[in-house]
C-alpha cells in the first residue's frame, strides 16, 4: 500500500539487468530475469519518451564497478566519502 506521502509520485524506472540490443528493433533494452524464469525488457528510448522536455536524472553504472567498489568498502580500502559520485567527477 502506498504511503500518503509518496502516493502519486512518479519514480521512473529502476532496473538492473543486461544491457542487450533487440533484434527485432535494433533498439537498446535492458533485460531482467524474472523469478519465474521468464524476461522482462525495458526499452531505454520508449522509456524516456514519457520524459521528453522535462529534466530527468539517468544513472548508469556498469554491476561490476557497484561490486568493486562494495569489496573495497568491505575491505577497509576505501571510505565511503571517497566514492565519486554522479556530476561530481
Amino acid at each position: 500500500m502506498p504511503s500518503p506521502v509518496t502516493e502519486g509520485l512518479d519514480l521512473g524506472h529502476v532496473r538492473e539487468g543486461v544491457v542487450e540490443i533487440d533484434p527485432m528493433t535494433g533498439r537498446m533494452v535492458i533485460r531482467t530475469d524474472k523469478p519465474d524464469g521468464t524476461c522482462d525488457y525495458l526499452d531505454v528510448q520508449e522509456a524516456l519518451t514519457k520524459y521528453e522536455g522535462q529534466d530527468v536524472r539517468v544513472v548508469i553504472v556498469p554491476q561490476a564497478t557497484i561490486n568493486r567498489v562494495a569489496q573495497l568498502v568491505d575491505e577497509g580500502n576505501l571510505q565511503g566519502t571517497d566514492i565519486p559520485r554522479a556530476g561530481r567527477n
